[in-house]
């Protein structure tokens, strides 16, 4: 807490934002350490699924499932991985908070360059936000003033009529609400973003764990997805700011002449306002797209011919995994169980056995099973089941 308090006069845009880092940072690197300690929960729980998993690429190894010599590369990568990532908050850090935190702000200054080299205002986002919030504020205190009249004749000011104090109260009350909009579409924005992207890293030990089974993968997809939203949120407001900060910069010096002049600009100020509102309420948009995009995030499945096989035991010819290899005790298998009743002879097993049966259709390997085979030339005459049953009739 006191490494991250700070002096209310360096202005409010400035306090929030800093405060909201500092606090969110800390949040995320202890809510990390609490979670993978040694006395932890979530240690045990990793310990448990770590053991599941690793018996069921086991049994799959023995009993001729999906599962390839070729692919244990890969999944040692996994394991390592997720094992480097629950356990190690450097690499967490470095892979996963700094990617989503600050990566976004160096995008976004890498695109906005140009802009910022043109605007004086725009040059710091941060202090041209905390200047154009206080500019607001002032021309509002300003413009309200010189809505009433004692207030205009105690400040030396021309007299106003009727209808121009009207239009000064409206615009004042316009650029308290702008100055709102500033705030809340900056530094408001920007805090969200940064306290999302601060408790889903602190969390994220949890979603990096479920990583590893097929069943579980579309939680730690979901994370995923709310990390870029709310990586693209900060991506998106600091871009805007700064075109913000450099569309209202002529019109922030036409008000802070308006004192000296001593009559209230009332077409400036809504004009200030009204681009204010514009930005503001694409901030908002940004961000719903933001999300849209991020929806579609999709990881890669590699599903076997196996798991193409439904109820009934005939593959689905539709789906992708109808057009895949099938690994030899794959297809022994389902030849076996699609076969109709009787001795199995070789010639049968070399040819489900063999490349040309590998993209067959089970149902045509079921209908053409009682036909003769190439390989039966030299063997004796069978009875088909069909004959055998018009013989015992």
């Amino acid at each position: 807490m006191t490494a991250c308090a700070t002096t209310p006069d360096i202005g409010a845009i400035r306090a929030v934002l800093a405060t909201v880092d500092c606090q969110t940072r800390d949040f995320a690197r202890l809510g990390y350490s609490s979670l993978t300690a040694a006395h932890s929960p979530f240690q045990l729980a990793l310990t448990a699924i770590l053991t599941i998993y690793v018996t069921i690429l086991g049994y799959r190894l023995m009993f001729g499932g999906d599962l390839r010599l070729s692919d244990s590369p890969g999944i040692a990568l996994k394991i390592g991985a997720v094992v480097a990532l629950v356990t190690n908050w450097g690499v967490f850090q470095s892979l996963i908070f700094d990617l989503a935190s600050q990566a976004p702000v160096e995008i976004a200054a890498v695109i906005s360059a140009p802009v910022q080299n043109r605007s004086d205002l725009a040059k710091d986002p941060v202090d041209g936000l905390q200047a154009a919030y206080d500019q607001l504020t002032a021309a509002a205190g300003s413009l309200a003033k010189s809505a009433i009249p004692g207030e205009a004749s105690n400040a030396a000011t021309p007299s106003v009529g009727e209808s121009d104090a009207s239009r000064a109260a409206n615009a004042g009350e316009a650029l308290n609400a702008a100055a709102n909009a500033v705030f809340l579409s900056s530094a408001g924005l920007v805090s969200i973003a940064t306290v999302a992207i601060g408790v889903l890293t602190a969390a994220g030990p949890l979603f990096v764990a479920l990583f590893l089974f097929l069943e579980t993968r579309g939680l730690f997809a979901g994370w995923v997805r709310a990390l870029g939203t709310a990586a693209f949120a900060l991506l998106s407001t600091w871009t805007l700011a700064v075109l913000m900060l450099d569309a209202l910069e002529p019109w922030l010096a036409e008000l802070s002449q308006q004192p000296a002049s001593g009559r209230p600009d009332t077409q400036a100020a809504m004009t200030a306002a009204s681009i204010v509102y514009i930005f503001a309420a694409s901030q908002v948009g940004m961000v719903l797209l933001g999300a849209i995009v991020a929806l579609g995030f999709r990881l890669p499945q590699r599903i076997r011919g196996a798991s193409a096989t439904d109820r009934t035991g005939v593959r689905q010819h539709d789906s992708p995994a109808a057009h895949m290899p099938l690994s030899r005790p794959a297809r022994l298998a389902e030849y076996l169980y699609q076969s109709p009743a009787g001795p199995v002879t070789a010639g049968g097993l070399a040819g489900a056995a063999s490349p040309v049966s590998m993209h067959r259709p089970a149902a045509a390997m079921l209908l053409v099973s009682d036909s003769p085979r190439q390989s039966d030339w030299y063997r004796r005459p069978t009875i088909s089941r069909m004959e055998s049953r018009r013989v015992s009739s």
